[in-house]
This record gives structure tokens, C-alpha cells and sequence, in this order.
């Protein structure tokens, strides 16, 4: 069901908001002459910018709708991964970043072959290119269906316009326009969230938020914790396993997250950035679950929900913000589900890019200027990936039934095995080469046969365990084909040091 409750009023702050956002891209991209400028920022960003563009590109249109969307369809249970995953972020801030930042590496691959070799570099650099398609496709995808639900423009139509203009962006602007525009993006996307707290809190229409929590609560929308044993639950024991392995593995292996900590002008400027990452994210990401108790109460009390959008629980959101917020409110809140889209795509898209530049065109082409002709190359490949993306969107719903569920899976399925081998690489010494490509091969084996059981209901397994098995497996038969077979890594100087001499790298 679309809702055509616009004026000119929300065209014009949505038009603005694009304006600003495309503006800083073509200031910022017109003065990028070579790589280190146009991959890297020139690695002199602030941490403060660094933070709030973390929070922006993980803040996806995935997560404004999904995280409502989920809570109206199941309940809270996703909600404690906020937190579970708290066991990570020492060794992230102590040991992980410090180490990679030092390395002034552009492709985070590049470790691997330093590690172990350059064959390892590059099947690690397909594994993740393979993940950021999924996501891609589905970050893509998400915006557009909040569009169309809202305005009624055809789903098909909206993917094509947007790929192609959020890839004009990310084009132009390179790592730091987008740095620029996602900052400007998270002050956006907190005033429109706090614009819904306040509507549910002292709309003349919305009754009392307690009123709601009741209502959800006792429809079981509440719920956060889930103590049973089995496969086939979000528990919260594979809450604790997957944002404990993942929080780690997503910042040793992932191109789009660490990407922006290399471009910090300093370690201390890298750390910073990811600690008030978490501090900026946190919070507005628990409101959106409450958002999506306090709709489940306000559609089940004062309001009807249309009988087309019950089984769409990922479209209600957007239907709200068309039905019932007021003028400008809409029209901000628009802006915040394209400008999210934006700059998620942007920060995959320029990840993407990264890898194939250092990892592929370097090494198999003998073009090794840096200059005018690189950045022209790496845009028209930005150009191409942002097509692929397109292409992806249109079947990337198959892989699940929500937005949260295809989220999780596309970006786990990879990322779990990618996560194994440089927990290999990182935490160990008898790792070798041979014995982290087996480990790498069977923990991809084993994150899609886990999804294969599940999506043929041969046996039901809850999406979080995939990236779970994929990581534990590589570590496990990758450090024990590496005691049984084969001799030493190739170069067991760049372990990593212990925590005590990370630690003293930060002081530093």
C-alpha cells in the first residue's frame, strides 16, 4: 500500500539534503589526483569524522527498517546483540587496530600476504568481494522498497535510479567525500529518529508510549532473551557467539569497516574513531526497537493496520512515516532512508573498488602510475561494481524472509570463513599457508551447507550460526592441518604481538 501524503515541503528538504550531500562529493573529488587521495583520504582524517561515518555507513536503510520491521514480525530478540558482543571491542581497541593501522596498508588482504602469501591475499580478497555483492545488492534493494511503499513509484524503476546515482556519488567523492557526506548524514538520521520519539511521546494523535509497551508486551513484541538450547533459536547463546567472533572478524577482514580507521591521520585517531563509533550507534539503534514496539502497540490499539501490510512487516515503517508524521517530518525521514542508502552504498562500493585496484590491477597489469590515470581507472571500476550491484538487487530477496534475516546471511556466509583465517594469521604461530586455505575452503563449505539444510528444511537452523560455523570451522581445521601437514608460515615476523606491546603501540 503506498501513501501519497507529500508536498513540496518534503520534496524540497529531500532535494536539499541530496544538494548537500552531492555538493561536498564534487568539492572533495575535484582536488583527488592520486591513489593515496582518492582510496584513502590522504590517511589524514580526525577521529571524529572517522566515528560518526562509521555509525552512518553501518547505519543502512537495512537497519531504519529492519530493526521496526523485525520486532513487528517476532519480537526483541535481536536486540541484545547490541551488547553481547562487548567481549570483543578490547581486543579490537588494544591489539586489532593498532596492529593494521601500522602496516599503512590500502587493501586489508594485504596482510595476508605478508602473513602467508599472495594466493591466500587474493582467494580472502574474492571470499569478501562475494560477501559485499550480497549486501550490496540488499542495501540497494531496502531503500527503494521504502520509497515505493511510501510513493507508490514502481520498486524496479527506483533500484535502477538509485544504483545509478548513489554509484555517481561514490565516483566523484572517493573515500573522504564520502567520510564528508556521511557525517552529514548521521546529524540527518538522528533528527529524524528523535522526530519519531517525539511524535509517539507528544502527537496529539499517538497515545502514551507506556500504553503501547503493554500492548507489544503482552503480544510477546518484547521479548529480548531466549535461554533455550537449540539450533533452531535466535538465543542468546548464538547472539554472544556470533557478535563476539564477528565483532573481531569484522574488523580484521572487512574492507568497508576498516577501511576508514586506515584513513585516520594517527593510531590514537584510528582507536577513537571506533570507540565513539559505538558510542554514537548504540543508542539510536535501541530506539528503533523501541519504535517498532511502540508501532506494534499504536496499529493494535488507536489504529488499523491495512490487511495488505500485515505479512510485509519490513513495509510498516515507511507506511508510518507516509500516514501519520507531519509535514517536514516525512519528508526528513525520507531523506534519512535515501541518505542511508547512500552512503552504505558508497562505503561498499569505494571497498569494492579498494580491493580490486591493490589486490587485481596492480599486481596483473604493468600500469604501475599512480597519478590521474589510477583515480580515472578506479572510478570507472567503482562504475561497474555499483552496476553489478543493480543487477544484484533484484534477486537478493530469495535468500530470505526479512530484511534483518537476508542482511545477516549475505554478510555472514563469506565473512564467518574470511573471520577464521585471520584469527589463523593474527592469534597464532604454527598457522601456515596450506593449512589456512584448507581451513578457508572448508569453512565456506560449511557456512553455505548450514544454509543449504535450512533453506531446503531439511534441517532448521537459526541464520546467525552460519557465520558462527563458518569462522569456528576454519580456525579449528586450519590450526590443525597446519600442525599435522606442512612446515612453518612463510613469515612468522609479522605475528601479532602480544597485548602488552599493542598496548604500547597506543600509547605511542
Amino acid at each position: 500500500m503506498a501513501v501519497n501524503n507529500y508536498n513540496l515541503i518534503d520534496g524540497a528538504i529531500v532535494i536539499i539534503y541530496l544538494l548537500i550531500t552531492g555538493l561536498i562529493s564534487y568539492a572533495v573529488g575535484r582536488r583527488q589526483k592520486n591513489k593515496e587521495a582518492y582510496l584513502m583520504a590522504d590517511r589524514k582524517m580526525h577521529w571524529f569524522p572517522v566515528s560518526l561515518s562509521s555509525v552512518a555507513a553501518a547505519f543502512s536503510a537495512v537497519s531504519i527498517l529492519g530493526a521496526p520491521g523485525f520486532v513487528m514480525a517476532e519480537d526483541m530478540r535481536y536486540l541484545p546483540s547490541l551488547f553481547t558482543g562487548i567481549i570483543s571491542i578490547p581486543i579490537v581497541y588494544f591489539i586489532v587496530i593498532p596492529f593494521l593501522y601500522k602496516l599503512k596498508m590500502v587493501s586489508v588482504y594485504e596482510y595476508l600476504e605478508i602473513r602467508f602469501s599472495s594466493e591466500l591475499r587474493l582467494f580472502a580478497s574474492v571470499l569478501f568481494m562475494l560477501t559485499k555483492l550480497g549486501y550490496l545488492a540488499m542495501i540497494v534493494f531496502t531503500p527503494c522498497l521504502a520509497i515505493s511503499a511510501m510513493t507508490g513509484v514502481n520498486l524496479t524503476l527506483l533500484i535502477v535510479i538509485f544504483g545509478l546515482t548513489t554509484t555517481a556519488f561514490t565516483v566523484v567523492g572517493g573515500l573522504e567525500g564520502i567520510i564528508w557526506a556521511e557525517l552529514v548524514q548521521y546529524f540527518v538520521l538522528v533528527a529524524g529518529i528523535v522526530s519519531v520519539v517525539f511524535f509517539f511521546l507528544f502527537a496529539p494523535t499517538a497515545g502514551h508510549v507506556s500504553q503501547y509497551w503493554d500492548i507489544a508486551s503482552q503480544a510477546g513484541k518484547t521479548k529480548m532473551f531466549d535461554f533455550a538450547f537449540g539450533l533452531n533459536n535466535l538465543s542468546i547463546w548464538v547472539l554472544i557467539l556470533f557478535t563476539t567472533l564477528m565483532g573481531v572478524a569484522g574488523v580484521c577482514s572487512d574492507q568497508t569497516s576498516i577501511q576508514r580507521f586506515f584513513a585516520a591521520r594517527s593510531i590514537k585517531d584510528a582507536i577513537q574513531g571506533y570507540i565513539f563509533s559505538l558510542i554514537f550507534g548504540t543508542p539510536v539503534v535501541v530506539v528503533l526497537y523501541f519504535i517498532g514496539a511502540w508501532m506494534f502497540g499504536f496499529f493494535h490499539s488507536e489504529q488499523v493496520l491495512p490487511a495488505d501490510l500485515t505479512g510485509q512487516p519490513d513495509r510498516i515503517f515507511p507506511y508510518f512515516i507516509a500516514k501519520y508524521l507531519p509535514v517536514g517530518v516525512t519528508g526528513m525521514l525520507l531523506a534519512v532512508i535515501i541518505g542511508a542508502g547512500i552512503s552504505t552504498v558508497s562505503a561498499v562500493l569505494h571497498s569494492l573498488n579498494s580491493l580490486f585496484m591493490v589486490d587485481f590491477y596492480e599486481r596483473f597489469t604493468s600500469n604501475k602510475e599512480k597519478g590521474t590515470h589510477y583515480v580515472i581507472v578506479s572510478r570507472c571500476v567503482n562504475f561497474g561494481w555499483g552496476i553489478i550491484g543493480i543487477i544484484a538487487a533484484f534477486y537478493i530477496m530469495k535468500l530470505g524472509n526479512s530484511i534483518l534475516e537476508v542482511t545477516t546471511i549475505a554478510g555472514s556466509l563469506f565473512a564467518g570463513p574470511l573471520g577464521g583465517i585471520y584469527f589463523l594469521g593474527i592469534f597464532t604461530k604454527r598457522a601456515n599457508n596450506r593449512g589456512a586455505i584448507v581451513g578457508g575452503i572448508l569453512g565456506v563449505i560449511v557456512s553455505i551447507g548450514t544454509f543449504l539444510l535450512n533453506k531446503f528444511g531439511i534441517k532448521e537452523i537459526n541464520f546467525m550460526w552460519y557465520g558462527v560455523f563458518g569462522i569456528t570451522t576454519t580456525f579449528l581445521v586450519g590450526y590443525l592441518y597446519s600442525i599435522f601437514f606442512g612446515h612453518a608460515s612463510k613469515d612468522t615476523g609479522q605475528q601479532m604481538p602480544a597485548a602488552v606491546a599493542a598496548t604500547n603501540i597506543v600509547q605511542s
